[in-house]
């Protein structure tokens, strides 16, 4: 019997893993987005950068980025997370919108590496940051 409960709650955890982790990180004066790490069972991690009622420079908006990706990393490396950058306006029921640079992805073979939104899904540079994220 305690065997039984034993597996069913190991069974259950990953389910639990799946609510949203809130992360410190993309942090300055005065400003910071709200992110939070959604873990999945299968495929990429996804982090949400989202900045609420106050849009960044666009190398603000890049640092925040890397850094929630980075402070991601630390939670689990083995696996790809994808970083998205948002914006909406304050009050809950605001529409949220995609920032530039839209998106990093971390894949452990190869450190972070840049994104960019295209008509057919996210496009990663092969290592290292490309001038998409950095225009």
């Amino acid at each position: 019997m305690r065997f039984a409960a034993a597996t069913l709650l190991m069974a259950a955890m990953p389910l639990m893993a799946a609510e949203p982790i809130a992360l410190h990180c993309g942090r300055g004066p005065g400003d910071y987005p709200d992110a939070a790490m959604q873990l999945n069972e299968r495929g990429a991690h996804v982090v949400h950068v989202t900045f609420v009622g106050y849009r960044p420079s666009r190398s603000r908006a890049h640092w925040s980025l890397r850094d929630c990706l980075s402070t991601a990393t630390k939670l689990d490396s083995s696996r790809n997370i994808e970083a998205r950058l948002w914006y909406r306006e304050r009050g809950a029921d605001a529409a949220v919108e995609p920032l530039e640079p839209a998106a990093l992805t971390y894949k452990p073979s190869r450190g972070l590496s840049a994104s960019g939104l295209s008509a057919s899904g996210f496009s990663a540079s092969s290592g290292g940051l490309s001038s998409a994220a950095t225009r």
